[in-house]
């Protein structure tokens, strides 16, 4: 029997389309695992009496055949595969004691039983030695490691793209923004891999690092290169660690699904926002030139130039390309089509606020290199007030947060400022005062995700906000839907207003819950949520402590605008393809053996908890990602059916009864002690082993199930 389980992330696809291709990828996997099985016995001289992919319990088949002496078909039960044997059991001390019964009786001319007179039969598999039975056994595990080698040869002859390992966007609070990480940095070494790939390892040492000793990278800045080692950090039970960085884009518009019908695959921005807005129209392939005049040489200058002037209306320049003849295919090393440059106008977009203020939590992150930490503040403080020479912003001020602070990025950085925090010492409450230069901020840090913190640029420091109303601003929305201070937010649900034109599956409404640690939980995350929701006339309802809710209808802000455009871009991304075969067989050794043993790391995370339970994927989560493989290119599909067999490879031969590696073990039991085990102990082990395993292929096949009803 085998397990078809790996661990995947999400993946929103083509359902059906991608189901189809991933269930055909995953057959493949399954046939060349199930026939080194049966080329090893055949080997042997055993006789072969089925061959299966997938189970067939009870006769529950989709088609069948017999070619010679072997009947061969597909089971309706795609979890596998089978070889079966002459005289093979899941019992080898029943067999051993079948076997003798046969011999005694043939020896006084008895009738012989047909099951004993198969297992004595000198073409059963019982009857082989037991190193031949060892390369029966193993030779399912050996094929699958040999082809997923051969697999990744074909992929790196043929050559296949990979995102790039560089960095554009730090998450504030997170271990990476901690370290000083920043935009444009690029990793020339993670753990013991050298120009690492971010797709396949970057991510994947960052998830199964040792989170005690931390990560050993190298980040190369502005030509020199430096050594550091980064401290990925798990912030909820329910998400693997992370250090806090999203993958290079690029300065051409992407075409995106999110689109009119009129114009389905060319909408390089999200509906609604000014991007999408602007006229004449952004088209997918535009390279951005220049922002409100700042020129863009990459994904960096794009967000710098949107910081600087979120709240004005800005002169977009991109070049767009004249396209190709239809039919055309360009030579490699080929120039661009000449583009001409147009100039597109869009618009500032304002923040939708509620009129709330809600209490800060702690400071929880300080920046290495920031005024912050030459001050001396320290993580766990909690901000009071902050005076910028011109005025003080006391946090407490009925002001539309988390924006209040982001924009203090603009202020004069000639100007010293006075930062008063509440520090515990010793269980002792004390305030603090701190006088600090601020740095120049030339970009707005946003949360990447709902356990970001807020960040400051200007000084280095993030915070958490408490989802509990401090003060609420007097006319504004809030109060006219009766929230008052004091009141505790555990709920948050985002209904976007509906478009004639777009899919109601588009708009789905968003749903933010908050932890019940409560100087954890990013209230902040959620005012972006709000605060920037698309198109505009969104509701928002928010459900208390105690079972008050509220429906609130947000209003566009006067004083904060949220720089972001709406544009999409593509991704960076560099080829790696080999020039000779020797080059192929090298990539493919090393990525063939990383995918071996990262199985085992992932099970040793998946023991200690550091990957979450939920991160385990069925066949349903194979077969989509083998899909979505298979559409990014033939060698994307190879490499997707690399990793299966590998996956595939190793899970099988884990010690665990009833797949491979627990056959091997009761086989290594015999060839010591020269007998089976013990009946009783192997049965019982035997059936442990089968509910198991059961289980554990439901919990997986669950997990698929409830990621796909969301």
């Amino acid at each position: 029997m085998d397990l078809s389980l790996i661990a995947a992330l999400s993946i929103d696809w083509s359902w059906w389309g991608h189901l189809a291709q991933g269930i055909l990828a995953l057959g493949l996997v399954i046939l060349i695992h199930e026939f080194g099985h049966f080329a090893a016995a055949k080997l042997c001289g055993v006789k072969v009496e089925k061959f299966y992919i997938g189970f067939d319990p009870y006769g529950l088949r989709l088609f069948k055949f017999r070619w010679g002496e072997t009947e061969y078909g597909i089971g309706a039960i795609p979890l596998g595969g089978y070889v079966y044997m002459l005289g093979q059991t899941d019992n080898p001390g029943k067999q051993a004691e079948e076997a003798e019964r046969a011999r005694a009786a043939a020896a006084h001319g008895e009738p012989v039983d047909p099951e004993a007179a198969a297992v004595w039969d000198p073409r059963s598999y019982p009857a082989q030695t037991v190193p031949e039975r060892m390369l029966i056994i193993s030779a399912g595990v050996i094929l699958n490691t040999i082809t997923a080698f051969f697999f990744a040869v074909g992929a790196y002859l043929l050559g296949t793209d990979f995102l790039a390992a560089k960095v554009y966007e730090v998450a504030p609070g997170s271990p990476a923004w901690e370290q000083d990480i920043r935009s444009r940095d690029a990793f020339t070494r993670i753990g013991d891999v050298l120009q690492p790939r971010w797709d396949v390892d970057l991510r994947a040492r960052v998830m199964l690092a040792d989170l005690a000793k931390g990560l050993p990278a190298t980040i190369k800045r502005d030509g020199k290169e430096f050594d550091l080692v980064l401290h990925p950090r798990q912030d909820r039970p329910d998400r693997p660690p992370t250090i806090g960085v999203l993958p290079p884009q690029l300065t051409t518009l992407a075409r995106i699904a999110r689109a009119t019908p009129e114009n389905p695959d060319k909408v390089p921005a999200y509906y609604g926002s000014p991007a999408f807005n602007a006229t004449p129209k952004f088209v997918g392939g535009d390279e951005l030139v220049s922002i409100a005049g700042e020129p863009i040489k990459d994904y960096a200058d794009v967000l710098r130039a949107e910081a600087l002037h979120a709240g004005e209306t800005v002169a977009v320049v991109v070049r767009r390309r004249d396209p190709l003849p239809e039919g055309t295919v360009p030579a490699p090393d080929a120039p661009l089509p000449p583009g001409k440059e147009l100039t597109i106008q869009v618009a500032s977009e304002p923040l939708r606020e509620l009129g709330l203020a809600m209490e800060f939590g702690p400071i929880s992150g300080v920046q290495d290199n920031s005024p912050a930490k030459a001050a001396g503040i320290q993580k766990g403080d909690r901000l009071k007030s902050i005076s910028t020479g011109a005025a003080t912003d006391a946090l407490g001020d009925p002001l539309t947060l988390p924006e209040r602070l982001r924009r203090l990025q603009h202020a004069d950085p000639a100007k010293q400022w006075t930062v008063v925090v509440e520090r515990i010492t010793d269980g002792k409450t004390e305030d603090k005062s701190f006088t600090l230069t601020p740095r120049e901020a030339d970009r707005l840090e946003l949360g990447l995700r709902d356990s970001s913190p807020i960040a400051v640029p200007v000084l280095g420091l993030a915070y958490f906000v408490r989802p509990k109303v401090a003060s609420v601003v007097e006319g504004g929305p809030a109060a006219a839907a009766g929230v008052k201070p004091g009141d505790v937010v555990t709920k948050v649900v985002i209904t976007p207003a509906p478009v004639a034109d777009l899919k109601a599956e588009i708009l789905k409404p968003v749903t933010i819950e908050f932890t019940e640690a409560p100087d954890q939980t990013n209230w902040a995350y959620a005012m972006l949520s709000v605060l920037h929701s698309r198109p505009a006339g969104a509701k928002v309802k928010l459900e208390f402590e105690g079972g008050k809710s509220v429906e609130i209808t947000p209003r566009a802000s006067t004083e904060f605008f949220y720089p972001r455009r709406g544009f999409a871009f593509n991704y960076d991304t560099i080829e790696r393809k080999a020039d000779t075969l020797g080059e192929a067989m090298q990539f493919a050794w090393t990525d063939t053996r990383d995918s071996l043993t990262q199985v085992y790391r992932f099970l040793h995370a998946l023991f200690i908890g550091q990957i979450p339970a939920s991160n385990v994927g069925g066949v349903i989560t194979i077969a989509e990602q083998a899909g979505a493989s298979a559409s990014g290119g033939f060698a994307k599909l190879l490499l997707f059916l690399m990793m299966l067999s590998c996956n595939l490879a190793v899970l099988n031969f884990l010690p665990f009864p009833v797949l491979d590696g627990g056959h091997m073990v009761f086989l290594i039991y015999e060839g010591i002690f020269r007998r089976p085990p013990p009946e009783r102990l192997h049965g019982i082990l035997t059936m442990l082993g089968f509910f198991c395993l059961m289980g554990l292929m439901l919990f997986a096949l669950t997990n698929d199930i409830i990621r796909i009803s969301k």
